[in-house]
C-alpha cells in the first residue's frame, strides 16, 4: 500500500468508558503463515504504531498458524488485568468464529474482550476510499470516472470472505465516489480476470488482505498480469496501510465497555457493541466523512 501518511481520523468514543488505555493490553491476532515472515513482521509494525499512538499498556502479537507466538503463550506473558483481542483479519469466517475462540478460551486469568475483525468495521471502507481517491488524484484520474475493484481471498466452502467483501462494497458504493465498485476473488467467482473484463478503464484495485503474504502479492499480481490491462493499478494489501493503526483503535473503542458495563470475566465476550456505519458523501472538496459512529 501507499506509504502516504494517513489522514484517516476516527472520532473518539462519545461514552465515558470504564477503562483507560494506560491500564489496558491489546492482543493483535493474525492468521499467520509458515512461508512468509512478512505476515508476522506486518503485525509487529502495526503493534508498534498502535502503542505509540494510543498509549496502551502493552500491544502484543499472536498468530494462529505458522510463524509467530500462539495466543495462549502471549496471554500467559501479559500481566495486565484486562485485554482486548483484535482479529487482524478481513472477514468473520471460520477462523474468527471457531479457531480464535478455541485458542483463547480458558487461558490465563485475564479479562478478555473479543473485538470484531478489522475487515468488517465500517472504518475500513473509509480508509479504502481515501487511498483510492489519493491514487486517482496522483494519476490525474477523476474518481467518478474510475472503477474500484476489491480483491479478496474468497472460498467455495465458507461465505465469510464474500460477505465481508460485499459489506465493504455496499459501504463504498453508498459514498458515490467511484464509477463502480466490484468484487473479485482468488478462490471463487468472479475471478480477478473475469471481474476486470467486465469493467471499463481505468481501474484501481485494492487487496482485502491483512498482510502482504503470497495471496496478496504473487497470486493477485499473476492474475492481474493475465488481464493485459495497463490501466489497472493495484494498491496492494490494505492491511499494510499506515491508517490501519487508527482503524484498530476504532475497533477497540467499538468494543470498549461503557461506564455502566463491567468487563467480562475470564471467558471471552463474543458480543461487542456493533458500530454505527459512518456516513460518507462526495463534495467539491473531496470525501466528507462522519465518523461519529466509530
Amino acid at each position: 500500500m501507499s506509504s502516504i501518511r494517513s489522514t484517516f481520523r476516527p472520532a473518539p468514543a462519545t461514552e465515558a468508558p470504564d477503562w483507560t488505555a494506560a491500564e489496558t493490553a491489546v492482543i493483535l491476532v493474525g492468521h499467520g503463515s509458515s512461508r512468509v515472515a512478512e505476515a508476522v513482521l506486518g503485525l509487529d509494525r502495526l503493534a508498534a504504531v498502535l502503542q505509540a499512538r494510543e498509549g496502551y499498556a502493552e500491544v502484543a502479537v499472536a498468530t494462529l498458524h505458522g510463524l509467530g507466538q500462539r495466543p495462549a503463550d502471549v496471554i500467559a506473558a501479559i500481566a495486565h488485568a484486562r485485554a482486548f483481542v483484535v482479529p487482524v483479519m478481513m472477514c468473520d469466517g471460520q477462523t474468527v468464529q471457531r479457531d480464535l475462540p478455541a485458542a483463547l478460551n480458558g487461558h490465563g486469568p485475564l479479562r478478555l474482550r473479543f473485538c470484531q475483525p478489522v475487515g468488517t468495521h465500517p472504518g475500513l471502507a473509509a480508509l479504502i476510499a481515501e487511498r483510492a481517491v489519493q491514487q486517482a488524484t496522483l494519476r490525474n484520474l477523476h474518481p467518478a470516472q474510475t472503477g474500484l475493484l476489491l480483491i479478496a481471498h474468497g472460498s467455495t466452502k465458507s461465505s465469510g470472505s464474500e460477505q465481508a467483501t460485499l459489506l465493504q462494497i455496499g459501504r463504498l458504493a453508498a459514498m458515490n465516489l467511484f464509477r463502480e465498485v466490484a468484487p473479485a476473488y482468488l478462490e471463487q467467482t468472479p475471478s480477478i480476470v473475469d471481474a476486470i473484463r467486465r469493467m471499463g478503464p481505468p481501474v484501481i484495485a485494492v487487496g482485502l488482505f491483512a498482510a502482504e503474504g503470497r495471496h496478496a502479492t504473487v497470486d493477485v499480481e499473476a492474475a492481474l498480469a493475465m488481464t493485459g490491462r495497463p490501466d489497472v493499478t493495484y494498491l496492494g494489501a490494505i492491511g499494510t496501510d499506515l491508517g490501519m493503526a487508527q482503524l484498530v483503535a476504532a475497533v477497540i473503542r467499538s468494543a470498549a465497555p461503557a461506564a455502566d458495563e463491567r468487563m467480562p470475566g475470564p471467558a471471552v465476550n463474543h458480543h461487542p457493541r456493533q458500530p454505527v456505519d459512518e456516513v460518507a458523501r462526495p463534495s467539491r472538496h473531496g470525501l466528507v466523512r462522519d465518523c461519529s459512529g466509530i
